[in-house]
């Protein structure tokens, strides 16, 4: 019994790697779109465990910010035009005073780039596309909100928890952060478990918290918070991430460097859009799933009690 379910359970997880890789081999967002409906139409007979689950996930981010995950619209302005609705933004503030001058960066080199992106992208970077780790300007007196590390979700779930403190008290020595801002954290293990939030529902609109958090915000509505996060969040930013850390043992950060100035694939506005409510689609199908085994763990594990228990008192 227990050699026939050794080889189910290695049949499956070829099973998976078969399917995951041809999800990650497609050519195309038509490809990429049958392989996952494959799996959403399979899903209870490919994947028997969390961790099966939570590898799926880590594909899905990949996917989605290769342009793989929804199908391209030919009609959608292309993302060259949010370039300049942002360099037309950051002009703006500059001459309202509200920013530095903008520093005219390079644009990013065939050699800097990680895979090819679908037509209608752009390859740039977060400190192009929008600002990083931003000042707020509010009067000593107002609320807002503070939120440590500890507050911060690991999980894809764009969720944090908050405090609320006065301004003065929390404006110095803080991480300053606004209404829809993104933060990462950049501090180990924080930064390869994806702590990250996007910073919602703060008290009069501004928060500042823990010191190892990068910020970015978005100038425009058309870069949207959600596929930023998405982006942070995906395995390749991760991974690439931990490889370039520096610092002593239990210290070590991720630089400014990499955050703000790493190669960005960015989709045109209502592809990011499609992008992520995509996410949100796959992932409440994992997490359901995810539900029902850890259920049916727990059901096992009560039943095997009883039984035991049952052996023990006859």
């Amino acid at each position: 019994m227990e050699a026939k379910l050794a080889r189910q359970t290695k049949l499956d997880e070829q099973l998976q790697v078969a399917v995951n890789q041809e999800v990650q081999q497609a050519p195309d967002a038509e490809a990429s779109s049958n392989a996952w409906q494959f799996i959403t139409n399979h899903f209870d007979t490919l994947y028997h465990s969390p961790e099966a689950i939570d590898n799926l996930k880590k594909n899905i981010l990949n996917e989605a910010v290769r342009g793989r995950l929804v199908a391209q619209d030919p009609i959608d302005e292309p993302a060259s035009e949010l370039l300049k609705k942002i360099e037309a933004e950051k002009q703006r503030l500059y001459d309202e005073g509200e920013i530095r001058k903008p520093k005219k960066l390079p644009p990013v080199s065939e050699d800097e780039v990680p895979f090819e992106i679908p037509e209608g992208w752009e390859w740039t970077t977060l400190n192009e596309a929008g600002q990083i780790n931003p000042r707020n300007k509010a009067d000593d007196r107002i609320e807002a909100s503070f939120i440590s590390m500890s507050m911060i979700s690991e999980g894809y779930m764009k969720m944090h928890e908050t405090e609320t403190r006065p301004w003065k008290d929390i404006k110095s020595g803080y991480t300053h952060f606004a209404e829809n801002d993104v933060g990462l954290a950049k501090i180990t293990p924080c930064f390869q478990n994806g702590k990250a939030a996007i910073f919602t529902g703060l008290k009069n609109s501004i928060g500042a918290g823990t010191t190892e958090l990068y910020i970015f915000r978005s100038l425009i509505p058309d870069l949207i918070p959600e596929y930023v996060y998405a982006f942070l969040k995906s395995s390749m930013f991760v991974a690439k991430g931990v490889s370039k850390m520096s610092g002593t043992a239990g210290q070590q950060r991720v630089s400014k460097d990499y955050f703000q100035n790493s190669p960005f694939p960015l989709p045109p506005a209502l592809e990011q859009k499609r992008i992520v409510q995509r996410i949100e689609e796959l992932f409440a199908i994992c997490d359901q799933f995810k539900a029902r085994l850890e259920e049916r763990s727990a059901v096992n594990e009560r039943l095997v009690k009883g039984l035991v228990g049952e052996v023990l008192e006859g």
